[in-house]
């Protein structure tokens, strides 16, 4: 028998204090020499996925996916995402684990120690956000040094959303996908909100939907259509997003925020 809520959440708050912190130094180091060594981005894969389902585990959280059957796995995506909590890196991280994922990520992330240079070394981009110009060449370096097979996930929000509703996407991620060629895959993500809430140092049990959807080709498109691409695919989101949340009041979970 589990404890009640009120126990179970500082509990599993304080084991995730205890436990994550050494272990996401151990799996950055492994991603570090992996890297180093020059292994393939599938191996350096093994220590993204093995933290992911780690912090799953001792968070208590039931992951449901659905539309992985409409993924093409023999090419890459330029992934978007909405933004809930930082317990979405490691659902995603979890729940897309057939893809070979790299991130584009603030530079507030890239600074901690250890885990900050794993990012680097292993391939995800870092973005300042207030200097334009800047993230744009930074992203493009970084894209033009991935290898082949790695798809990259954007946060297209910019940041994780305060109210908890879905948020006007920046044009960033589609002048990318545009730029090298990789199809949109749109994938919304609802219920980690519950889970680690903005500003709060709190780890609570739940359930957490992930709807992927169909990709969205980029085939004849110019930079000039990034904003109608964008649009499109806001849309995309807004409409999975609303699948996600309904899937998780149908299983007796409130999803937060605001639909």
């Amino acid at each position: 028998m589990r404890p009640p809520e009120a126990l179970d959440t500082p509990l599993r708050t304080a084991v995730c204090l205890l436990v994550l912190p050494p272990a996401l130094v151990l799996y950055s180091l492994l991603g570090m020499v992996l890297a180093l060594a020059g292994a393939p981005q599938s191996r350096v894969h093994i220590a993204y996925v093995g933290f992911a389902r780690l912090c799953l585990r001792i968070g208590a959280t039931r992951l449901v996916v659905n539309g992985l059957d409409r993924l093409d796995l023999g090419r890459p995506y330029l992934i978007v995402s909405n933004h809930e909590s930082n317990w979405d890196l490691p659902a995603l991280a979890a729940g897309l684990s057939r893809l070979i994922v790299r991130y584009v990520v603030k530079k507030e992330i890239m600074r901690i120690p250890i885990f900050g240079q794993a990012l680097r070394l292993t391939g995800c981009v870092r973005v300042v956000r207030t200097q334009t110009a800047r993230d744009i060449e930074r992203i493009r370096s970084g894209m033009a040094k991935r290898a082949r097979e790695v798809s990259v996930l954007f946060f297209a929000e910019g940041t994780r959303s305060r109210d908890g509703a879905l948020h006007e996407f920046k044009k960033g991620a589609f002048a990318t996908a545009i730029g090298f060629a990789l199809p949109i895959l749109p994938v919304a993500i609802a219920g980690t909100r519950p889970i680690w809430p903005k500003g709060k140092l709190r780890v609570r049990r739940g359930t957490v939907a992930i709807e992927v959807g169909e990709p969205i080709p980029i085939d004849g498109l110019t930079l000039d259509d990034r904003t109608a691409l964008r649009d499109r695919a806001h849309a995309v989101v807004a409409e999975l997003r609303a699948v996600a949340r309904r899937r998780l009041r149908g299983l007796g979970y409130d999803p937060g925020g605001v639909d």
